[in-house]
Protein backbone atom coordinates (compact mmCIF):
# COMPACT_ATOMS: atom_id res chain seq x y z
CA UNK A 1 0.00 0.00 0.00
CA UNK A 2 2.85 2.38 0.80
CA UNK A 3 4.43 1.74 -2.59
CA UNK A 4 1.10 2.42 -4.34
CA UNK A 5 0.75 5.74 -2.50
CA UNK A 6 4.30 6.71 -3.47
CA UNK A 7 3.62 5.99 -7.16
CA UNK A 8 0.38 8.02 -6.98
CA UNK A 9 2.17 10.95 -5.32
CA UNK A 10 4.77 10.99 -8.09
CA UNK A 11 2.08 11.02 -10.79
CA UNK A 12 -0.05 13.71 -9.16
CA UNK A 13 2.22 16.66 -10.06
CA UNK A 14 2.23 15.49 -13.67
CA UNK A 15 -1.57 15.45 -13.77
CA UNK A 16 -1.71 18.90 -12.17
CA UNK A 17 0.85 20.34 -14.59
CA UNK A 18 -0.99 18.87 -17.57
CA UNK A 19 -4.24 20.34 -16.34
CA UNK A 20 -2.64 23.76 -16.03
CA UNK A 21 -1.25 23.58 -19.59
CA UNK A 22 -4.61 22.50 -21.01
CA UNK A 23 -6.43 25.19 -19.08
CA UNK A 24 -3.95 27.76 -20.31
CA UNK A 25 -4.52 26.68 -23.93
CA UNK A 26 -8.27 26.84 -23.50
CA UNK A 27 -8.04 30.37 -22.12
CA UNK A 28 -5.89 31.69 -24.97
CA UNK A 29 -7.88 34.07 -27.22
CA UNK A 30 -8.19 33.19 -30.90
CA UNK A 31 -5.72 34.94 -33.22
CA UNK A 32 -6.76 38.42 -34.24
CA UNK A 33 -7.71 38.55 -37.94
CA UNK A 34 -5.88 40.92 -40.23
CA UNK A 35 -7.82 44.17 -40.74
CA UNK A 36 -9.94 44.42 -43.88
CA UNK A 37 -8.04 46.11 -46.71
CA UNK A 38 -8.54 46.86 -50.40
CA UNK A 39 -6.25 46.68 -53.40
CA UNK A 40 -6.28 48.33 -56.82
CA UNK A 41 -4.01 49.50 -59.62
CA UNK A 42 -3.70 53.05 -60.86
CA UNK A 43 -3.97 52.27 -64.56
CA UNK A 44 -0.33 53.28 -65.05
CA UNK A 45 1.43 50.10 -63.88
CA UNK A 46 1.47 50.48 -60.08
CA UNK A 47 -0.46 48.36 -57.57
CA UNK A 48 -1.64 49.72 -54.20
CA UNK A 49 -3.37 48.62 -51.02
CA UNK A 50 -5.35 50.75 -48.58
CA UNK A 51 -7.58 50.52 -45.54
CA UNK A 52 -11.15 49.44 -46.24
CA UNK A 53 -12.28 53.09 -45.97
CA UNK A 54 -9.77 54.20 -48.62
CA UNK A 55 -7.28 55.74 -46.19
CA UNK A 56 -3.66 54.71 -45.72
CA UNK A 57 -2.87 54.13 -49.40
CA UNK A 58 0.52 52.49 -49.94
CA UNK A 59 2.26 51.32 -53.09
CA UNK A 60 3.12 47.61 -53.39
CA UNK A 61 4.61 47.13 -56.86
CA UNK A 62 7.59 49.00 -58.37
CA UNK A 63 7.15 52.39 -60.03
CA UNK A 64 7.29 51.98 -63.81
CA UNK A 65 6.24 55.36 -65.20
CA UNK A 66 3.79 55.19 -68.09
CA UNK A 67 5.48 52.47 -70.17
CA UNK A 68 3.02 49.57 -70.43
CA UNK A 69 5.74 47.44 -72.06
CA UNK A 70 7.85 47.52 -68.88
CA UNK A 71 8.22 43.96 -67.55
CA UNK A 72 7.38 45.27 -64.05
CA UNK A 73 4.07 46.83 -65.14
CA UNK A 74 1.42 45.72 -62.63
CA UNK A 75 -2.37 45.49 -62.78
CA UNK A 76 -5.30 43.19 -61.96
CA UNK A 77 -4.46 43.02 -58.25
CA UNK A 78 -6.29 40.51 -56.03
CA UNK A 79 -6.09 40.08 -52.26
CA UNK A 80 -6.16 36.73 -50.47
CA UNK A 81 -9.24 36.20 -48.26
CA UNK A 82 -7.18 36.71 -45.08
CA UNK A 83 -5.61 39.90 -46.44
CA UNK A 84 -2.02 38.71 -46.03
CA UNK A 85 -1.10 38.11 -49.68
CA UNK A 86 -1.62 39.95 -52.94
CA UNK A 87 -1.46 38.48 -56.43
CA UNK A 88 -1.27 40.63 -59.55
CA UNK A 89 -0.45 40.50 -63.24
CA UNK A 90 3.11 41.61 -63.93
CA UNK A 91 4.22 42.61 -67.40
CA UNK A 92 0.92 41.55 -68.88
CA UNK A 93 1.79 37.84 -68.87
CA UNK A 94 3.08 36.72 -65.46
CA UNK A 95 1.45 36.34 -62.06
CA UNK A 96 3.32 37.80 -59.10
CA UNK A 97 2.60 36.94 -55.46
CA UNK A 98 3.47 39.38 -52.66
CA UNK A 99 3.57 38.68 -48.93
CA UNK A 100 2.24 41.94 -47.52
CA UNK A 101 3.92 41.53 -44.12
CA UNK A 102 7.45 40.95 -45.37
CA UNK A 103 7.15 42.58 -48.80
CA UNK A 104 8.66 39.46 -50.39
CA UNK A 105 7.58 39.11 -54.02
CA UNK A 106 7.99 36.21 -56.44
CA UNK A 107 6.66 35.07 -59.79
CA UNK A 108 4.44 32.01 -59.37
CA UNK A 109 3.20 31.70 -62.95
CA UNK A 110 4.56 32.59 -66.36
CA UNK A 111 1.79 32.81 -68.92
CA UNK A 112 -1.33 33.98 -67.12
CA UNK A 113 -3.14 37.09 -65.95
CA UNK A 114 -6.13 38.31 -63.93
CA UNK A 115 -5.51 36.16 -60.84
CA UNK A 116 -8.21 35.67 -58.18
CA UNK A 117 -8.07 33.70 -54.92
CA UNK A 118 -10.45 30.92 -53.93
CA UNK A 119 -12.57 31.58 -50.80
CA UNK A 120 -10.29 29.44 -48.62
CA UNK A 121 -7.13 31.02 -50.06
CA UNK A 122 -5.67 27.72 -51.23
CA UNK A 123 -6.01 28.22 -54.99
CA UNK A 124 -5.79 30.93 -57.64
CA UNK A 125 -7.85 31.01 -60.82
CA UNK A 126 -6.50 32.95 -63.77
CA UNK A 127 -7.04 33.63 -67.45
CA UNK A 128 -4.74 32.15 -70.06
CA UNK A 129 -6.19 33.94 -73.08
CA UNK A 130 -7.83 30.73 -74.28
CA UNK A 131 -9.77 29.88 -71.14
CA UNK A 132 -9.54 29.62 -67.36
CA UNK A 133 -7.05 27.62 -65.29
CA UNK A 134 -6.60 27.00 -61.56
CA UNK A 135 -3.39 26.43 -59.58
CA UNK A 136 -2.24 26.17 -55.98
CA UNK A 137 -1.17 29.49 -54.48
CA UNK A 138 2.48 28.49 -54.81
CA UNK A 139 2.02 28.04 -58.57
CA UNK A 140 1.95 24.25 -58.55
CA UNK A 141 -0.65 21.81 -59.90
CA UNK A 142 -1.89 23.98 -62.77
CA UNK A 143 -4.98 22.58 -64.44
CA UNK A 144 -7.30 23.86 -67.17
CA UNK A 145 -10.94 24.03 -66.08
CA UNK A 146 -12.43 25.75 -69.13
CA UNK A 147 -11.25 26.20 -72.70
CA UNK A 148 -13.24 28.68 -74.76
CA UNK A 149 -12.90 29.70 -78.40
CA UNK A 150 -13.65 33.29 -77.38
CA UNK A 151 -11.24 33.11 -74.45
CA UNK A 152 -12.27 33.73 -70.86
CA UNK A 153 -11.73 36.58 -68.41
CA UNK A 154 -13.09 38.29 -65.27
CA UNK A 155 -12.94 35.01 -63.33
CA UNK A 156 -14.20 34.71 -59.76
CA UNK A 157 -15.09 31.83 -57.45
CA UNK A 158 -18.50 30.97 -56.08
CA UNK A 159 -18.60 31.54 -52.28
CA UNK A 160 -18.41 27.80 -51.57
CA UNK A 161 -15.39 27.45 -53.86
CA UNK A 162 -17.00 24.76 -56.01
CA UNK A 163 -17.36 26.79 -59.21
CA UNK A 164 -15.56 29.44 -61.23
CA UNK A 165 -17.68 32.16 -62.84
CA UNK A 166 -16.25 34.17 -65.73
CA UNK A 167 -17.00 36.15 -68.86
CA UNK A 168 -16.91 34.76 -72.39
CA UNK A 169 -17.58 37.41 -75.02
CA UNK A 170 -20.43 39.44 -73.55
CA UNK A 171 -22.05 36.73 -71.46
CA UNK A 172 -21.40 35.18 -68.06
CA UNK A 173 -20.81 31.46 -67.56
CA UNK A 174 -19.63 29.11 -64.82
CA UNK A 175 -17.85 25.78 -64.61
CA UNK A 176 -16.95 23.38 -61.77
CA UNK A 177 -13.44 23.85 -60.35
CA UNK A 178 -12.81 20.23 -61.29
CA UNK A 179 -13.58 21.06 -64.92
CA UNK A 180 -16.53 19.90 -66.94
CA UNK A 181 -19.50 21.37 -68.70
CA UNK A 182 -19.79 25.16 -68.84
CA UNK A 183 -23.19 26.55 -67.84
CA UNK A 184 -24.59 29.89 -68.96
CA UNK A 185 -25.44 32.21 -66.04
CA UNK A 186 -26.50 35.28 -68.02
CA UNK A 187 -26.72 35.69 -71.78
CA UNK A 188 -28.93 38.19 -73.59
CA UNK A 189 -28.62 40.99 -76.15
CA UNK A 190 -26.46 43.08 -73.81
CA UNK A 191 -22.75 43.03 -72.98
CA UNK A 192 -22.34 41.56 -69.47
CA UNK A 193 -19.06 41.36 -67.57
CA UNK A 194 -17.31 41.52 -64.18
CA UNK A 195 -19.38 38.90 -62.29
CA UNK A 196 -19.01 38.76 -58.49
CA UNK A 197 -21.02 36.96 -55.80
CA UNK A 198 -22.03 38.28 -52.41
CA UNK A 199 -20.28 36.40 -49.57
CA UNK A 200 -23.48 34.55 -48.69
CA UNK A 201 -23.94 33.45 -52.29
CA UNK A 202 -27.41 34.96 -52.66
CA UNK A 203 -26.60 37.76 -55.10
CA UNK A 204 -24.61 38.18 -58.30
CA UNK A 205 -23.44 41.66 -59.28
CA UNK A 206 -22.04 42.53 -62.69
CA UNK A 207 -21.52 45.35 -65.17
CA UNK A 208 -23.62 45.69 -68.30
CA UNK A 209 -24.45 48.15 -71.08
CA UNK A 210 -28.18 47.46 -70.72
CA UNK A 211 -28.79 51.03 -69.51
CA UNK A 212 -28.82 52.36 -73.07
CA UNK A 213 -25.86 54.70 -72.52
CA UNK A 214 -22.47 54.74 -74.19
CA UNK A 215 -20.92 52.79 -71.34
CA UNK A 216 -21.77 50.31 -68.60
CA UNK A 217 -23.52 50.41 -65.26
CA UNK A 218 -23.61 47.97 -62.34
CA UNK A 219 -26.52 45.62 -61.77
CA UNK A 220 -27.51 42.86 -59.37
CA UNK A 221 -29.63 39.75 -59.68
CA UNK A 222 -30.46 36.72 -57.53
CA UNK A 223 -27.72 34.11 -57.86
CA UNK A 224 -30.20 31.58 -59.20
CA UNK A 225 -31.55 34.00 -61.81
CA UNK A 226 -34.41 36.45 -61.67
CA UNK A 227 -35.08 40.17 -61.82
CA UNK A 228 -32.10 42.35 -62.71
CA UNK A 229 -31.82 45.54 -60.64
CA UNK A 230 -29.72 48.60 -61.60
CA UNK A 231 -27.39 49.82 -58.85
CA UNK A 232 -25.75 52.76 -60.63
CA UNK A 233 -26.97 55.12 -63.33
CA UNK A 234 -23.56 56.47 -64.34
CA UNK A 235 -20.62 54.66 -65.94
CA UNK A 236 -19.32 52.01 -63.51
CA UNK A 237 -17.55 48.63 -63.74
CA UNK A 238 -15.69 45.98 -61.70
CA UNK A 239 -18.04 45.49 -58.70
CA UNK A 240 -16.71 43.46 -55.75
CA UNK A 241 -18.27 42.85 -52.35
CA UNK A 242 -16.30 43.63 -49.19
CA UNK A 243 -15.52 40.54 -47.06
CA UNK A 244 -18.48 41.13 -44.73
CA UNK A 245 -20.88 41.78 -47.60
CA UNK A 246 -21.89 45.19 -46.27
CA UNK A 247 -20.54 47.23 -49.21
CA UNK A 248 -19.77 46.92 -52.90
CA UNK A 249 -16.49 48.31 -54.21
CA UNK A 250 -16.45 49.45 -57.82
CA UNK A 251 -14.86 51.75 -60.39
CA UNK A 252 -16.65 54.77 -61.76
CA UNK A 253 -15.67 57.25 -64.43
CA UNK A 254 -15.47 61.00 -63.85
CA UNK A 255 -14.31 64.21 -65.44
CA UNK A 256 -11.11 65.79 -64.18
CA UNK A 257 -13.19 67.95 -61.85
CA UNK A 258 -14.83 64.86 -60.34
CA UNK A 259 -18.24 64.97 -62.03
CA UNK A 260 -19.72 61.54 -62.74
CA UNK A 261 -20.34 60.68 -66.39
CA UNK A 262 -22.82 58.51 -68.27
CA UNK A 263 -21.01 58.47 -71.61
CA UNK A 264 -17.59 56.83 -71.37
CA UNK A 265 -16.28 59.05 -74.17
CA UNK A 266 -16.55 62.04 -71.81
CA UNK A 267 -14.63 60.37 -68.97
CA UNK A 268 -11.12 61.53 -68.14
CA UNK A 269 -10.25 59.49 -65.04
CA UNK A 270 -11.41 56.57 -62.91
CA UNK A 271 -11.84 56.40 -59.16
CA UNK A 272 -12.64 53.75 -56.59
CA UNK A 273 -16.04 54.09 -54.94
CA UNK A 274 -18.27 52.04 -52.64
CA UNK A 275 -21.98 51.67 -52.10
CA UNK A 276 -24.51 49.64 -50.15
CA UNK A 277 -25.66 46.40 -51.79
CA UNK A 278 -28.89 48.10 -52.84
CA UNK A 279 -26.99 50.90 -54.63
CA UNK A 280 -27.52 53.57 -51.98
CA UNK A 281 -24.85 55.69 -50.27
CA UNK A 282 -22.48 55.85 -53.23
CA UNK A 283 -19.23 57.61 -52.32
CA UNK A 284 -15.66 57.99 -53.49
CA UNK A 285 -13.01 56.03 -51.57
CA UNK A 286 -9.65 56.89 -53.09
CA UNK A 287 -8.13 60.37 -52.98
CA UNK A 288 -8.47 62.66 -55.99
CA UNK A 289 -4.70 62.59 -56.41
CA UNK A 290 -4.69 59.02 -57.72
CA UNK A 291 -6.65 57.03 -60.28
CA UNK A 292 -7.88 53.61 -59.22
CA UNK A 293 -9.00 50.55 -61.15
CA UNK A 294 -10.15 46.97 -60.52
CA UNK A 295 -10.69 46.75 -56.75
CA UNK A 296 -10.29 43.72 -54.52
CA UNK A 297 -10.66 43.25 -50.76
CA UNK A 298 -9.56 40.82 -48.07
CA UNK A 299 -8.98 40.40 -44.35
CA UNK A 300 -11.32 41.32 -41.51
CA UNK A 301 -12.64 37.77 -41.11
Amino acid sequence: MHDQLMRFSRLLPVFVASSIVLAGCADEPPPTPAPAIISFDDGWGQVFVANIDGSGVRQISPTVGDDSTDSRYGNFAALSPDGTQLAYTRGGRNIELVDLDSGESRTIREGGHQPVFSPDGSHIAFSTGSGISIMNTDGSDVRVVAEEEEGGSDATFSPDGSRVVFRVGGYIVETPVTGGETTVVLRDQFWNADPAYSPDGSTLVFSSNRGGNNGSEIYSMPAGGGEITPLTDTYAVHPKFTPDGSRILYNRATTLSGDLVVDISTAERTELASMNPDGSDQKRLTPRSITAEIPSSGGGQ
